[in-house]
């Protein structure tokens, strides 16, 4: 399968996603988003405000992590993507292939948020910590959250190897005319965007590890809380 199909699936998978037409919905996420960008901004202060790390963290609460302006891309990339497979033919398939999973990792970061806000909305319980974490602990979806953070971690991996190639760096940038003057500059500007968040820093590992492994140790904190709770009710 390539990129471009890769890419229309992910895009199919968002736009089918209820909250779309559904304004209540729609504003619970909306909520439930914006917490998120709060929690995570305070769960790694240190991490993201090291100089080096803040356009990472940018592009991680503005590019990856749902969001109005990921709308935006997704409306814009739903009308070229019909007639952008030429771009097949002026960028790298392997870099096509990250864009497409940062697509990916942003549709699962709002596919998990949107868990949440349905499970809220159906309570007519406000978007608030005590809730959240309620919410958080009434499901089991910890499998999927962990692969959320390794899809997220491949991503940032593949990037920092093409960021790192100077031949491949070189043809992406020669792309670029060819891609604006084919109305491909949405997509072209998403990838690059992850690429020039990379530049600062020493290497994608000092960001991408340390974020991963406490936002695996979340995880497995409320798992544990919501097992613990479970056999103290005597349910297995």
């Amino acid at each position: 399968m390539t990129a471009f199909l890769e890419l229309q699936q992910h895009l199919t998978r968002y736009w089918a996603l209820p909250y779309h037409d559904d304004e209540n919905l729609s504003e619970m996420l909306a909520q439930v988003q914006a917490w998120q960008r709060i929690r995570i901004k305070n769960t790694h202060k240190e991490l993201f405000e090291q100089p080096k790390h803040q356009p990472m963290a940018n592009y991680f609460l503005t590019q990856l992590y749902g969001g109005e302006e990921f709308k935006l891309l997704a409306v814009q990339l739903a009308r070229i993507l019909p007639k952008a497979q030429k771009l097949e033919r002026m960028i790298k398939e392997s870099v096509l292939e990250t864009g497409s999973m940062a697509i990916q990792a942003a549709v699962l970061a709002i596919e998990m948020d949107l868990h949440l806000a349905q499970w809220l909305d159906d309570r007519n319980m406000p978007v608030n910590e005590k809730n959240i974490m309620i919410a958080y602990s009434a499901s089991d979806k910890s499998d999927e959250r962990r692969d959320q953070i390794s899809n997220l971690k491949e991503v940032c991996y593949r990037s920092d190897k093409y960021f790192n190639s100077f031949f491949l760096q070189k043809a992406f940038k020669l792309a670029k005319s060819t891609a604006y003057n084919n109305n491909y500059q949405p997509l072209y500007d998403f990838v690059e965007a992850g690429f020039d968040a990379m530049g600062p820093l020493e290497s994608v590992s000092s960001f991408i590890e340390p974020f991963c492994t406490r936002e695996l140790m979340i995880i497995d904190q409320i798992q544990k809380a919501r097992g613990d709770k479970l056999a103290k009710s005597g349910v297995s």
